[in-house]
């Protein structure tokens, strides 16, 4: 058999050839210096910085028992504020007296802020709230603080959610979806957004005027509140019932059901929800942390922290993360509830209680390790802690 090669093919031939050689040689002749910035490490630290510190702007006084906080960079440490995907918490870190107090806040200003800026959260005033109610009454314009980077459980995916979301609300939990609203009405996000925000009486509502607006401004976002102790004309009468629920449900289409809001409600609309029917991986959650109602024993901490030990009192009633902060050891924390691992430590000797929300996983449980955030001591402790 006859094969016959153009000239084209030849020459196609002997670059295949050569193909080796060649590329040693260039090799061989190229200067090469090894790379002394990763602008992949810039984009890293710009969306996970370690520490975010900054200042308060503004406070925005909605009610007697919330306000709203305008954050922004201190230019000293901080140039510029991490993005966010709308839904998104922060943990913040506040002087009080020697002690340094961490908790969680969803912030509910639009991601577009942040490029301005500008991060807003919202708090409520909280019975038996420390850090909440200390901020109410005593925060002042310029206080410095510090905050990790934004993280959470309650944003919006295009591939693991519906494009119609349901979401349930009750007190602050209104804050990550006034953000979600926002983001919806800058065109950030893309998607359909149904809000069922549960108040004991309309003048509960926060951020009411921000929500009518929102509304008003796009017909993707549509807000029903649903009024426990009065009847109020355009409003829902009662509670998040499942039968509620079915009267926003989207006809012949598929919806995910978001929720945030104190924990009493979960409880509840984990029964109504059974009888809608809805695939677990269609329902998210931002969950409150939840206390163990233990005694008033004290118990000795033996801390180590890098080349530092500490001997501190941990109360029986309060977890090892808050003994921590009281005593002003400042350790890594985020979302508070157990779930992140962020203030994962490790336990040298002694016992605890952990709360449900505990997500630990069973390698780490069997390795000593424990996160302080959801943990009460039960015994005199020796842990081991990471400074942040």
């Amino acid at each position: 058999m006859k094969v016959k090669v153009s000239l084209i093919g030849l020459k196609d031939m002997l670059k295949f050839k050569n193909l080796k050689r060649n590329r040693l040689e260039a090799i061989a002749n190229t200067n090469i210096k090894p790379l002394k910035h990763y602008p992949v490490n810039d984009l890293a630290n710009y969306y996970h910085p370690l520490k975010q510190y900054l200042k308060i702007e503004s406070i925005i006084t909605h009610n007697k028992d919330t306000k709203s906080f305008i954050l922004v960079c201190d230019s000293n440490k901080t140039k510029k504020l991490a993005y966010f995907k709308a839904g998104s918490y922060i943990s913040i870190y506040y002087q009080v007296g020697e002690s340094i107090i961490s908790r969680a806040y969803a912030i509910s200003s639009s991601p577009k802020e942040a490029l301005n800026g500008r991060y807003r959260i919202t708090i409520k005033r909280k019975n038996g709230g420390f850090l909440s109610n200390y901020l109410i009454d005593n925060a002042k314009i310029g206080d410095s603080l510090f905050v990790t980077d934004p993280a959470g459980f309650l944003t919006y995916n295009s591939i693991r959610d519906a494009k119609n979301v349901i979401a349930l609300a009750g007190g602050t939990g209104i804050t990550p979806f006034i953000s979600m609203a926002n983001a919806i009405k800058d065109g950030i996000e893309n998607f359909n957004l149904t809000i069922l925000y549960g108040v004991n009486k309309l003048t509960d509502v926060i951020l009411k005027d921000d929500i009518d607006a929102i509304t008003k401004s796009t017909d993707k976002v549509k807000v029903v509140y649903v009024v426990r102790d009065e009847k109020v004309n355009g409003c829902e009468n009662g509670l998040l019932t499942a039968e509620t629920i079915k009267k926003y449900i989207p006809e012949n289409n598929k919806y995910s059901i978001f929720i945030s809001g104190p924990n009493a409600m979960f409880d509840f609309l984990d029964e109504e929800l059974k009888k809608l029917n809805v695939e677990s991986k269609y329902i998210r959650k931002e969950k409150s942390p939840e206390t163990l109602n233990s005694g008033n024993k004290e118990f000795s901490l033996i801390v180590h922290m890098e080349d530092e030990i500490f001997n501190i009192k941990a109360k029986e009633d309060e977890t090892v993360l808050n003994a921590l902060e009281r005593f002003g050891i400042a350790i890594r924390s985020k979302c508070h509830l157990g779930g992140c691992g962020f203030c994962r430590s490790r336990i040298i000797k002694g016992n605890i209680a952990t709360t449900k929300l505990n997500s630990q996983n069973d390698v780490d449980k069997e390795l000593g390790y424990f996160h302080p955030c959801c943990s009460y001591p039960t015994s005199d402790l020796e842990i081991e802690v990471y400074k942040y």
